[in-house]
């Protein structure tokens, strides 16, 4: 998923502009792990769902590993963070 289109000047090789923004699948439960489930809240937030997106940039960990600048949606708030790549995937769009 590093196709990027574009990337940022050779000062910066572990940083990855996504120009224009590509359409992801956020895992919530790959962002917000949390335990084994305490108790049902009907009306709480699910942090099981996938939620779609909008990656606007890579870059590297001192880890060595990947995350992705997302926009995304969580209820009615829009939210934007560093998100591990493992926790998004491709998103078709489709055409009107």
């Amino acid at each position: 998923m590093l196709d990027t289109g574009d990337t940022a000047s050779p000062r910066t090789p572990y940083l990855h502009m996504v120009r224009p923004s590509r359409p992801v699948w956020v895992d919530l439960s790959v962002v917000y792990p949390v335990a084994e489930t305490a108790s049902v809240v009907s009306d709480g937030l699910d942090l099981t769902a996938k939620v779609p997106g909008l990656l606007g940039m890579w870059r590297a960990t001192t880890t060595g590993h990947w995350v992705g600048w997302v926009v995304f949606a969580m209820e009615s708030d829009s939210r934007s963070q560093w998100v591990v790549s493992d926790a998004l995937s491709p998103r078709e769009t489709r055409a009107p």
